[in-house]
């Protein structure tokens, strides 16, 4: 059977990070006042919003302070108010490196955490330990397109509040189900990311209810494939029966040109806790081989071994 490897990633049946339970880090600066407003002849009457202030009848996000002379806000401050208001963080292929905004930092009692995690999994027959029956969830293979220039951000929540009755917090919805892990914030998760699929993304088939910690953890993968056309994305939720909780998720892709055989492949547990920074670098190694230019190569030299059929092929 021939394997496929540029650089080796490791894709583990259960994740070898370890995973904290520690909280996401918070800040005390409040928003900076706006500048007294100047008077001219083209100025508005209407009043303006405080920098970094949410319009309570809009869902813009926060302004900057720009023009204001002040400090701008952190990303980390922006991420928060966000939260705050409900504008849920979801998978999809993001620009720029989200580690600052979705990791905590690595702690002396990370180990002992993780331990502690997965004994109440194990126990509570929940997550990578559910023994029951499960729904596959995903669009099935779909090619990564070059680019996604129109994004409707908050589509998502409204299919999700159509999925649950009225409910468009994945967190509440856990906790309704009785099946959120305490101190654990769960979000609206894609399969095929947004920015890798676009408007399709956007379906109650692509979308289903999992951890932070989950969500982060598909992030670097999703990051090394954004805009190549010569990857499929497989990814599947395994739902629990009658409801949108993943209790984890395969996430796959192939090249277009070997679909039969998966150049990257990882379980996720759908209540994974937050990922620290290092345990991100660590993914953001295993995914490294999907951005090798030589990965087209190395699908053609076993094309030509097997014919394409890939490992069992006849």
């Amino acid at each position: 059977m021939a394997k496929l490897r540029i650089s080796p990633p490791s894709t583990p049946k259960t994740p070898k990070v370890d995973l904290p339970r520690s909280p996401s880090p918070t800040s005390s600066r409040s928003p900076s006042p706006p500048p007294s407003a100047q008077s001219s002849a083209s100025s508005s009457s209407k009043k303006r919003p405080a920098p970094d202030e949410f319009e309570a009848s809009s869902s813009k996000r926060p302004k900057r302070a720009a023009a204001t002379g002040e400090q701008p806000p952190s990303a980390a401050e922006l991420y928060k108010q966000q939260k705050e208001v409900g504008l849920q963080d979801t998978h999809a292929a993001r620009t720029g490196d989200m580690s600052s905004l979705r990791t905590v930092k690595d702690g002396p009692e990370d180990r002992l955490n993780t331990l502690a995690h997965y004994g109440s999994q194990a126990r509570d027959k929940k997550g990578l330990f559910y023994e029951g029956p499960t729904e596959k969830r995903g669009l099935g293979p779909q090619p990564v397109l070059t680019s996604v220039p129109d994004r409707d951000k908050g589509e998502h929540t409204k299919v999700f509040k159509e999925m649950t009755g009225g409910e468009p917090s994945s967190t509440k919805y856990q906790q309704r189900l009785g099946t959120a892990d305490k101190g654990t914030d769960y979000e609206i998760l894609h399969g095929m990311g947004h920015g890798e699929g676009g408007s399709k993304t956007q379906s109650r088939q692509n979308l289903a209810s999992a951890s932070h910690g989950a969500n982060t953890a598909m992030i670097p993968a999703d990051k090394a494939i954004s805009g190549n056309p010569d990857i499929r994305v497989d990814t599947r939720f395994n739902v629990r029966p009658d409801t949108h909780r993943a209790e984890s998720v395969d996430q796959r892709f192939f090249h277009k040109d070997r679909p039969g055989q998966p150049i990257y492949e990882k379980r996720i547990d759908g209540d994974l806790p937050r990922v620290t920074t290092s345990q991100y670098k660590q993914l953001q190694a295993e995914a490294e081989h999907l951005k090798d230019p030589r990965l087209d190569v190395a699908v053609a030299m076993l094309n030509l071994k097997d014919g394409g059929k890939g490992p069992g092929g006849s």
